[in-house]
């Protein structure tokens, strides 16, 4: 179990300072730990951006990004234009205000720890999750929901929020996003180079995964338990089990191939045909 991970917090003092993202410069102010972001153009227009909760980025992250064969795709700039839509900027400003949206659901200038109790998911929770995620669309054709996906995993990874009253449902959207990280990262476990030798499914890899399987099984430990054990030991772990396992029968010798004889078949009738 991970603790103390640290999300951002929204107790953070209110602000006033200019900023530039991808060469476009705005004036901002942040009302309050929970107020929204006030900005202004360079052409003097004035903008308010509403908090960014966390149903409204799990429902944007399920709208805008795209899981196939191909791998992830995100479309930044269709999230930008939810956030903004959220707070009723008009649309011909989407495209130049569409950096900061992303700034501000991402996080903005917001800072401060938030400590959370977190645990990786089960095989099983996650074998669920998906079951349940997945959707069928009109056309007949099923997709995994992010979104369902997306709190099924933080609902069982999220031990306890341990801010005074914080509840999921609570949390602003850079919070969303910090915890997401973390809780992502803590349930992927890192690829290993082990990890990719099986993949490839050749012989290297079929070796690799008979040491695995019988170290773990001998010793009850996990895969990665094993491939992080040093060379050394395992080769001495290898040779007492040689030891003490029982020998693996060798296997039945294949009958020998040959002609069928009368005697197997003792129904048979017999004919004798004789010269006169």
């Amino acid at each position: 179990m991970r603790e103390a991970s640290e999300i951002p917090d929204t107790e953070a003092p209110s602000f006033s300072t200019e900023i530039e993202i991808d060469g476009l410069c705005f004036r901002v102010h942040l009302g309050g730990p929970t107020g929204p972001l006030e900005l202004e153009t360079t052409a003097g227009e004035h903008f308010r951006l509403r908090p960014w909760g966390f149903d409204a980025h799990l429902r944007a992250l399920d709208q805008h990004t795209r899981v196939d064969a191909a791998g992830r795709t995100f479309d930044s700039e269709g999230f930008a234009r939810d956030v903004l839509r959220d707070s009723g900027v008009p649309e011909s400003k989407f495209d130049e205000l569409a950096p900061l949206a992303l700034w501000w659901a991402s996080g903005g200038a917001r800072s401060g720890p938030v400590p959370a109790r977190l645990r990786p998911w089960t095989y099983s929770e996650r074998s669920r999750a998906l079951e349940e995620s997945v959707v069928s669309r009109p056309d007949g054709t099923r997709e995994l929901s992010l979104d369902r996906y997306l709190r099924a995993m933080l609902q069982a990874s999220v031990v306890t929020l341990e801010a005074p009253g914080a509840t999921l449902s609570a949390l602003d959207g850079p919070s969303t996003a910090a915890l997401l990280e973390e809780v992502v990262a803590l349930n992927q476990g890192g690829e290993r180079v082990e990890d990719q030798t099986v993949k490839s499914a050749g012989r290297e890899a079929r070796a690799l995964a008979q040491i695995t399987l019988r170290l773990c099984k001998a010793l009850g430990w996990t895969p990665s338990q094993v491939w992080a054990t040093p060379a050394a030991e395992v080769d001495r772990l290898l040779a007492l089990l040689q030891l003490t396992e029982p020998p693996t029968p060798a296997p039945a010798p294949a009958p020998v191939s040959r002609r069928p004889r009368l005697s197997d078949f003792p129904d048979a009738v017999v004919i004798q045909v004789e010269d006169r």
